[in-house]
Order: structure tokens, then C-alpha cells, then sequence
């Protein structure tokens, strides 16, 4: 049973600080229990719905998204099962175990772009470890973002022990890495995480050019979280989504860490660990699962703003209309956006990546989308979910006076609060503005987004318009004529 399989692993001891407080035990923190449940969750519908969320491959059943996409079909397959994924937590949870799973199938069909070392054939370490993953139905977390020490000074330039991951000392057997990585979302109930690079690494900087696989469970590792963001001692009426739906970001330590070469796709090669997160097209596969999610969730607050305005009787304004057309146009323009991600879709080495074009553009807007969705949010409540009381005073000897004075024609008090309850843990609260942070951020720089985006695309077809002008202009100097 998956399901247990993975509660019964989550108990496995780690190094978990959140609080100040070492957890060894994370199945019994409160403060993880809302994402195990919401990944336990995940496994049930591979078990409770093989026909949309499991392949066959050799007669053995393996989840959709470690899916290698040969066709369109395919592609379609993973969406709707991305779609169902992110739905059980409304988008909330960034770090489900689709957004690596994806990722690995990516890998290790590009894994020849690996090569080899001295000690281990990394190409064949990727092939290798994504089979143990699907095979397993392991959930596989991932850090990829290195601390920010210093971010004008190369990392083999810095002094500071923990500016990156990097290779203390190898042999025959493996490599001893120690230093750091951050916001690894998820990892404190995940079973193993992938350790990499984003592009940017220089001459120099071999030691931290290394990309791998370790158990979150693996001496000498260690989690330190941020603060929970969920509400102890509050009910889901008080609290409805930060205290279902908070997952904890941690700062990753890595202290004389043992990985065998088994584990290492990359080994102090600067050229190969820039090139990993791109030419194995893991951007491709795990940005297509990232806006899928997105979906999910601005459908989440575009239905919070349409119920807010419609039972608070403001629907009747024009400039609200506008603000929930502003709104459902957004969704429209993510649905439009993963369409065509899989339509201009471009086989290579007979996988069919989603284009990087509309995946990125999504990337770069969609934080600034989510952000006026929280505005208007924000704006439809105003001050009214500033002062609702908690569930208790519903039945104590506050109860006649708030279920008089916080009704409106169309919904009861508590009705009435519990909405707006909602909408301030989406756009007021720790949680809600931490989902907004996480959404400018967790693609990467929207900045470098949107440069790259100019500078990879392809620019052919929108010359032609300003040549066919030109052209226009040089046969009218030959024959003049009159407008």
C-alpha cells in the first residue's frame, strides 16, 4: 500500500530542528501534519485511480509523472494528473512529488549530457536512480539555491563554509560534501532529495560543481525550518487553508556528508553543472507542472473574489465587475499558456519537451497576476476580515449579538466569517503573503526570467513584419508613388 508505505517512512529518524526544537519524529509535529496528509493523499490516487494517474511499462505500474512523454497524448496525460494533484491542496503545496518525479524522467532520458568520471558513469547513475525512484514511489525533494552570502563574489572565492554545497574530499568509494543549501521546501517528510546547481558558476568554482542524490535521513544532514506558518490551537473555521496547507521551508545543512558515486551526476565540472537544469530539460518538464499548479491555484482566489463580491453585494459595481473580469481573464491566459506549452512542444531524443516560450512567459506574469489577485482580494473584504471574532464566541455569551450584527442577506454569521477567515489567510496572513513570495520566487529571478525569455527566443517570425515594411519602403523609392 503506497499510502502507508509512506507514512510508515516518513517516521524513519532525521534531523528536523523547527522551533528551535530537534524532531526526529516528523509523522507526530503538528506543524508537518496538514503536507504529510496532503501527500498521503497524493499516493491514494495512484492506488484509488490507476486508469489517470499510473502507467505501464513491462507489466510493472509506475506514477504518471515519471512518464517519459514520447507524444502529445502523453503530454495531455500528465497535465490532467498535475491538474488533480495540485487541486487536493488547491495549488498551495509548490513541492509535490510530481514536480521532481517529472524532472528525473527528464534526466535520465538526456542523461548521455552527463558523461562520466574517473569512478562512476553519471549518465548511467541518472538512469539508474530515476528507476529506483519510480520503482519505489519515492518522494524526492529537491535544493537547488544556495545560500545568499555573497552573491558578488564567485563561490570558490568566498570564505564562508556554508555559500553552497561543495567536495570536501573523494576516493574510490565516493565523494565527503559539506556547506549548505536553501529553501528546500518540503524536504523535512521527504525521502531523498536531488542537490544541484542553477546556471551561473565560474572558473573556480569546481568544488561547488557538483549535482547529486542523498537521503534527507543520511549522517550528517540536517533541517533547520523556518517558522510554522499554521495556526496552533486554531480550527479549520479560524484558520482554513494555513492550517491545512503550510509547507515548511528549510535551510539545508550538509555536515562531511558521505555520497557514494552511485548517487553523483555531476563532479567538480563547472560546464556540466550550468548546463544540468537545462540541456537535461528538467526546466521544461517541471515548469510545465508548475503552471499547471499555478492554475489551481488563482482558481482558488478567483472563486474566493467572485464569492466575496457576489454574497457582500458589491457585483453591482462596475469597477468590481472589472476586477473579477481582470481576474477570470487571468485564468484564461495560463490555460492558454499551457496549451500551447504542449502544443509547440519539440521532440528531442524522442522526448517531447513543453516549450520553454510559453512556460517562462507564464513564469514571469504569473507572480504579478497572483499579486492583483491578492490585491483584489484584499480590496472585496477591506476591513471586515479585520475584526472577525474567533469560532468560540459562536457559542459563548457573545453568540446572539455576533450572529445578529455579522449577517448579511445571503449568509449567516458564520457563513459570513468563515469566508472571510479565508480570504484573510490567502492575502493577509503569514501564509498568504509567504504564498505570494513563493510565487514571485520559486521559478527563479523574474528579472533573469524575463532577460533570458528575450534572449532565447525565437525572434525569425516577428522580423518578418519589419522587413516586409522595409521592403516596402525600398520598392517605393524606386517607383514613387502617391497616398
Amino acid at each position: 500500500m503506497l499510502k502507508e508505505d509512506f507514512l510508515r517512512r516518513v517516521k524513519t529518524p532525521r534531523q528536523v530542528y523547527i522551533d528551535a526544537r530537534l524532531v526526529t519524529d516528523v509523522s507526530e509535529e503538528p506543524a508537518f501534519q496538514g503536507a504529510i496528509d496532503n501527500i498521503a493523499q497524493y499516493y491514494h490516487l495512484q492506488e484509488s485511480q490507476p486508469d489517470r494517474f499510473t502507467y505501464q511499462e513491462n507489466g510493472v505500474s509506475y506514477h504518471i509523472s515519471t512518464l517519459m512523454p514520447r507524444n502529445h497524448d502523453d503530454l495531455k496525460r500528465k497535465r490532467a494528473s498535475y491538474k488533480a494533484i495540485a487541486d487536493l491542496s488547491f495549488g498551495m503545496l509548490g513541492r509535490t512529488p510530481d514536480f521532481i518525479n517529472c524532472a528525473l524522467a527528464a534526466m535520465a532520458n538526456n542523461a548521455h549530457v552527463l558523461g562520466s568520471g574517473q569512478f562512476a558513469d553519471f549518465s548511467d547513475n541518472a538512469v539508474k536512480y530515476y528507476e529506483k525512484c519510480r520503482r519505489h514511489h519515492l518522494f524526492i525533494g529537491h535544493g537547488a539555491i544556495n545560500p545568499q552570502v555573497d552573491r558578488g563574489t564567485p563561490l570558490g572565492s568566498q570564505k564562508n563554509n556554508f555559500c553552497g554545497v561543495r567536495v570536501v574530499s573523494s576516493d574510490e568509494k565516493g565523494m565527503v560534501v559539506s556547506g549548505a543549501k536553501m529553501i528546500v521546501t518540503l524536504a523535512p517528510i521527504a525521502d531523498e532529495l536531488l542537490i544541484f546547481n542553477m546556471p551561473g558558476l565560474v572558473p573556480g568554482d569546481e568544488d561547488f560543481a557538483i549535482a547529486f542524490a542523498v537521503p534527507v535521513t543520511a549522517s550528517g544532514v540536517k533541517l533547520i525550518c523556518r517558522k510554522p506558518l499554521q495556526h496552533a490551537g486554531y480550527s479549520l473555521f479560524d484558520h482554513p487553508v494555513a492550517n491545512l496547507f503550510d509547507e515548511s521551508d528549510a535551510y539545508m545543512v550538509f555536515n562531511d556528508v558521505f555520497i557514494p558515486w552511485q548517487d553523483v551526476f555531476v563532479f567538480r565540472d563547472v560546464e556540466k553543472s550550468n548546463a544540468f537544469y537545462d540541456k537535461t530539460r528538467i526546466r521544461n518538464h517541471n515548469g510545465h507542472q508548475g503552471i499547471v499548479r499555478g492554475l489551481s491555484k488563482a482558481e482558488l482566489l478567483t472563486g474566493v473574489a467572485i464569492e466575496l463580491a457576489d454574497k457582500m453585494g458589491l457585483t453591482g459595481f462596475l469597477n468590481v465587475r472589472e476586477q473579477l473580469g481582470e481576474m477570470t481573464s487571468c485564468l484564461e491566459l495560463v490555460r492558454g499558456a499551457i496549451l500551447l506549452a504542449e502544443q509547440d512542444a519539440v521532440s528531442e531524443n524522442d522526448l517531447l519537451n513543453p516549450s520553454i516560450h510559453a512556460i517562462q512567459a507564464v513564469r514571469y506574469h504569473f507572480p504579478k497576476w497572483y499579486q492583483r489577485m491578492v490585491t483584489i482580494i484584499q480590496s472585496l473584504s477591506a476591513g471586515s476580515m479585520l475584526a472577525v471574532p474567533h469560532q468560540g464566541d459562536f457559542s459563548n455569551e457573545n453568540a446572539s449579538v455576533i450572529e445578529e450584527s455579522l449577517r448579511t442577506t445571503s449568509l449567516n454569521a458564520g457563513e459570513r466569517c468563515f469566508l472571510l477567515n479565508l480570504a484573510w489567510d490567502l492575502s493577509g496572513d503569514g501564509f498568504g503573503q509567504r504564498q505570494m513570495v513563493y510565487e514571485k520566487y520559486h521559478a527563479g529571478d523574474p528579472i533573469r526570467i524575463a532577460a533570458m525569455h528575450y534572449a532565447n527566443y525565437p525572434k525569425e517570425e516577428i522580423f518578418q513584419h519589419l522587413n516586409t515594411i522595409k521592403r516596402i519602403y525600398r520598392d517605393s523609392l524606386c517607383e514613387p508613388r502617391l497616398y
